[in-house]
């Protein structure tokens, strides 16, 4: 495999420093405004995007962390009463977290002010050639997985 070249790994540090700037913004704004650190709402807007149910496994694989610290992030918010944890249908062995109504309330409220910032520090930079350029791009990282 040919070594990274340094015009390839510089645009690699810019995208973790954009992904950083831009994550930076939303976990103070969500902070700030609705008391939600950024991971919460993750998990609730993957719940949101899922119809509200979604197997332990999937869930940490749409937000992207282990299980273990996605089972101790869902246990204070349990406890905030946001999400529930149900026994698998198939199996009664199996995790399905559950979206609850007073979560899908915090989503609501939150999720304006995330798209307010996304759209500030990152929507309005893009033109659509570049959207299609990033969509591209990030498929074939992901592709690469």
């Amino acid at each position: 495999m040919a070594r990274p070249d340094p015009e390839r790994l510089a645009v690699l540090r810019a995208v973790r420093l954009a992904h950083a700037v831009v994550e930076r913004r939303l976990e103070i704004a969500l902070a700030e405004r609705h008391d939600l650190p950024l991971p919460w709402f993750e998990v609730l807007a993957a719940l949101q995007d899922a119809g509200g149910r979604l197997r332990m496994h999937d869930l940490a694989e749409r937000v992207m962390t282990n299980k273990s610290s996605l089972s101790r992030q869902l246990t204070r918010m349990e406890e905030e009463g946001h999400v529930r944890r149900d026994r698998s249908d198939e199996d009664g062995r199996g995790v399905i977290i559950v979206l609850t109504p007073g979560g899908r309330a915090v989503w609501r409220q939150s999720a304006p002010t995330y798209r307010r910032i996304a759209q500030h520090a990152f929507c309005t930079h893009l033109t659509d050639t570049d959207v299609v350029a990033l969509t591209r791009v990030t498929g074939k990282v992901l592709q690469g997985e």
